[in-house]
């Protein structure tokens, strides 16, 4: 059997068993890694951390260890309670309040699942106080998500930024 056929075995098994069980993907794709590289690969422990993006993988952690302490501390919350101010009684501007507040957490290093689930709950209770469709609020935070992922200084556009400086391509 290849390597690349075990490899991707190896994560099959893996995806398993990080949704039946309560174990960390993170830690399973770890030591998933050693077995195919040491096993499947031929590679010793250089080899193997020599293909580890470690300068991106302390990037991601940074970004999203910074908007922890910005959800915990309640900054976030306060970024929507002063967008929705900001619009004053003019209802038809709440969705892309909803828009905007979501592409500034995702822009700032929110992960888009954790901006939308942040701001999703808020924005759904204004559709339904104020009559909006649902549908219309949640496209509107789900893009706004996507919309901040573009930022240079979001998770994903760090690593892109990081990948495009590591092979020496022109920005």
């Amino acid at each position: 059997m290849s390597a690349q056929l075990i490899s991707i075995l190896v994560l099959v098994v893996i995806f398993v068993l990080a949704t039946t069980r309560s174990i960390n993907m993170g830690a399973l794709a770890f030591a998933g890694a050693f077995l195919v590289g040491t096993l499947a690969g031929g590679l010793d422990t250089d080899g193997i951390f020599a293909g580890f993006p470690g300068d991106i993988f302390v990037v991601l952690v940074g970004v999203t260890y910074l908007f922890a302490i910005a959800r915990a501390n309640g900054t976030t919350d306060w970024l929507v309670a002063a967008a929705v101010r900001l619009v004053g009684g003019r209802i038809a501007l709440i969705p892309w309040v909803m828009f905007v507040v979501t592409g500034a957490l995702t822009a700032i290093g929110a992960v888009s699942p954790a901006a939308c689930a942040i701001v999703a709950p808020i924005a759904l209770g204004f559709a339904a106080r104020y009559k909006i469709s649902p549908l219309l609020m949640g496209a509107m935070v789900v893009h706004g998500a996507q919309g901040g992922g573009f930022s240079p200084i979001s998770v994903y556009g760090s690593i892109v930024n990081g990948i495009v400086e590591r092979n020496h391509i022109a920005g």
